[in-house]
C-alpha cells in the first residue's frame, strides 16, 4: 500500500510573505549534524541533541527544535501547507497550531517559509516556528518553546537560517536515530523512515506497492498524545480512525498485550477487501507513546501473521 500525499501531509502536521532579514548575524554555536538525518544547524545557546526525537533540546527541557526528513516527492504537496496565510491558519489548526503569520528566510540562496504561531498544550502556550526546506530530502524543522522561555524569534529564526541539507542520510543512518527500536522479521524488511519518527516495513518484491498487494507495516511514535484521554483502549480507537489505511475496516477482537516492553494493547479487524489488520498500541510514561499498524492483503500466511507478531515484540524505545 502506497504512503499517500494525504499520510505524508498528516505526518508533516504531526511535527507539526514578508521577508525576514538577518543580516549577517552568527549563531551562537557551530554547526552540528542531526544524528541520523543530511541536516546541520547551529542550536541555541544551551541546547543538546535529544534522546528522545530527532532534534534537540534545551536544558530546562522545555523548549525543542524538532527536524523530520520526508520523501523528495512530499516537496510539491507539504508546501501546500504554506502557499498563503489563510491556507497555513486552515491546515495547521487540524493540528492545534494558531499561525499567526508567514515570514520568508533567505538561506543559502533559496526562500524558505516558515509558519509563526502558537500552540496550547500540557496547560502551557507554546511559540512555534515551522519551516519547510523543500527538495532532496524534503526537511521540516520546529522550533517550539513556551512563551515565558528565553527561546524568542530572532533566536529561532536565527537557528532556522543556519540550516544546512546535505545529501540524505543512508537507510541504516535514519533507522538508528529513530526513537525507537525494531527488528525485521522474515519476510518483512525496513525500506523507509518517515519523519525521523516513523518506520515503513513490506515483504515481497516490491519497495513501493502503489497497489497494496504486499503486507504492509508502519511503526510510528509521537512525543505527546493527540487526544485528552490516556486510555490505551480509547487511544487506539481514535487513532484507528484518523488512520486512512485502517479506518474502515470492522473491529473482530481486541486484548491487552506486552507491546513495546510494557502495557499495550493490540486491535484486530478485517478490511473492505479482504484483508485483515491488526494495531498495536502502547503509551510510555511522559505522554509518549509508539504503535504498529499492520495491513496485510487477503490470503497472508500464517508466517507472515507470526512475523507481525514477532515484530511487534520486538519494539522498544530509545532510552
Amino acid at each position: 500500500m502506497p504512503i499517500s500525499i494525504k499520510h505524508l501531509l498528516r505526518s508533516a502536521l504531526l511535527l507539526l510573505q514578508a521577508t525576514v532579514a538577518l543580516g549577517c548575524a552568527k549563531p551562537p554555536h557551530p554547526a552540528q549534524l542531526v544524528p541520523g538525518t543530511s541536516v546541520t544547524l547551529a542550536p541555541p545557546s544551551g541546547f543538546s541533541p535529544a534522546s528522545t526525537f530527532t532534534g534537540f533540546m534545551s536544558e530546562d527541557g522545555r523548549a525543542s527544535i524538532l527536524v523530520a526528513e520526508l520523501p523528495a516527492h512530499a516537496s510539491e504537496a507539504v508546501a501546500t501547507l504554506f502557499v498563503d496565510e489563510q491556507t497555513a491558519r486552515r491546515q495547521f489548526a487540524t493540528r492545534g497550531v494558531l499561525v499567526k503569520h508567514l515570514e520568508s528566510l533567505d538561506v543559502e540562496g533559496r526562500a524558505v517559509p516558515v509558519a509563526i504561531g502558537t500552540q496550547n498544550a500540557h496547560g502551557q502556550t507554546f511559540n512555534k516556528w515551522i519551516a519547510l526546506f523543500p527538495g532532496s530530502p524534503t526537511v521540516m524543522i520546529t522550533v517550539q518553546a513556551p512563551t515565558d522561555h528565553a527561546m524568542k524569534h530572532k533566536s529561532a529564526m536565527m537557528t532556522l537560517t543556519s540550516v544546512k541539507v546535505s545529501p540524505p542520510a543512508s537507510l541504516e543512518e535514519r533507522v538508528s536515530a529513530l526513537p525507537f527500536t525494531v527488528t525485521p522479521e522474515p519476510p518483512f524488511r525496513i525500506v523507509d523512515t518517515l519523519a525521523g519518527a516513523s518506520a515503513v516495513l513490506t515483504a515481497g518484491e516490491l519497495d513501493t506497492d502503489p497497489e497494496g498487494r504486499q503486507p504492509l507495516l508502519i511503526v510510528a511514535s509521537q512525543l505527546s498524545l493527540p487526544f485528552g484521554s490516556d486510555d490505551l483502549a480509547d487511544v487506539s480507537d481514535q487513532l484507528i480512525a484518523g488512520t486512512r489505511e485502517i479506518q474502515h475496516g470492522t473491529v473482530v477482537s481486541r486484548h491487552d498485550v506486552m507491546f513495546a516492553g510494557i502495557a499495550g494493547h493490540r486491535v484486530s479487524g478485517h478490511m473492505p477487501d479482504g484483508g485483515t489488520f491488526h494495531h498495536y498500541l502502547a503509551l510510555w510514561p511522559g505522554q509518549r507513546f509508539v504503535r504498529l499498524a499492520a495491513i496485510l492483503p487477503a490470503g497472508s500466511s500464517h508466517d507472515v501473521q507470526d512475523a507481525v507478531t514477532a515484530v511487534a515484540a520486538s519494539i522498544r524505545f530509545r532510552e
